[in-house]
């Protein structure tokens, strides 16, 4: 099989492999996590470069493992997982992430290498595959590049993470409300595919009503309220897509608030 490809469109497979729009949210979640208890700082390009790498690297990883799902389930597969050589941009992600850690501190360092070790764990025995752990996955494992911007461990940070994890969470369960037709084509054993798409929905009006208040608590954390009256909403009005990219639009809001 011949590929010709551009540079552009080397460009664009390389973004789509290492899912580039969620590695720069993982930045935003690790200079939240930064920004709440360290003043501005170099540190906080530092912050954001290890989470975007990091994230990447385990993306990436992602994208080979599934690869001949991809080809069933897509009709086709991203350029950059086709050959062993994909291993190297992994193995480069990682250790640019970890580059980036070290001069902050150890638990960011920690926490660079447990994301690594859980991205793999994730890819390598397929956990999507059991029901509900990659909600889990996303909303509390995904998440401790929060810990790694935050770059210690007390109870203050961890109730922060805690809270984070738990929006993020909800996060997941609306991105399966969106993907729920696909998913239940393909017997993807989701929340909504499981309990079904409505109380699914009513699941979800409970648990952003306990962040809610959550937030009322935690007043460095209250510009996430309008976002998620706005997400409530537009689940209300059935439209999971837009409640989705709200949810992730807010937290880059949150960080640039707290830059200011």
């Amino acid at each position: 099989m011949v590929y010709n490809f551009n540079v552009r469109n080397n460009f664009n497979s390389l973004f789509e492999f290492i899912r580039f729009e969620l590695c720069v949210f993982a930045s935003f979640i690790g200079m939240t996590g930064y920004l709440l208890f360290s003043p501005l700082s170099l540190n906080l390009v530092f912050v954001a470069l290890s989470s975007f790498f990091v994230c990447a690297g385990g993306y990436a990883y992602n994208n080979i493992t599934d690869r001949k799902e991809d080809l069933i389930n897509r009709k086709r597969v991203i350029f950059f997982s086709l050959n062993n050589k994909s291993y190297l941009i992994v193995i480069f992600s990682f250790l640019i992430a970890l580059l980036f850690a070290l001069p902050l501190s150890f638990y960011s360092s920690f926490f660079t290498v447990m994301e690594i070790i859980i991205g793999i764990t994730y890819s390598l025995f397929r956990i999507k595959k059991y029901f509900l752990l990659k909600n889990i996955y996303t909303g509390f494992g995904v998440t401790q590049i929060f810990l790694l911007g935050a770059g210690n461990i007390t109870i203050e940070i961890i109730q922060y993470y805690l809270l984070i994890s738990f929006f993020i969470f909800i996060g997941s369960i609306i991105s399966d409300l969106r993907d729920y037709k696909g998913d239940k084509n393909k017997g993807i054993r989701t929340l909504p595919v499981s309990l079904g798409y409505n109380k699914t929905k009513e699941l979800v009006y409970f648990l952003l009503t306990v962040f809610f208040i959550l937030i009322l608590i935690y007043s460095d954390l209250l510009v996430l309220l309008p976002f998620a009256l706005i997400m409530f909403f537009s689940l209300y009005k059935n439209n999971p897509s837009f409640a989705h990219s709200c949810g992730g639009f807010s937290l880059i809001f949150l960080t640039l608030r707290l830059m200011i």
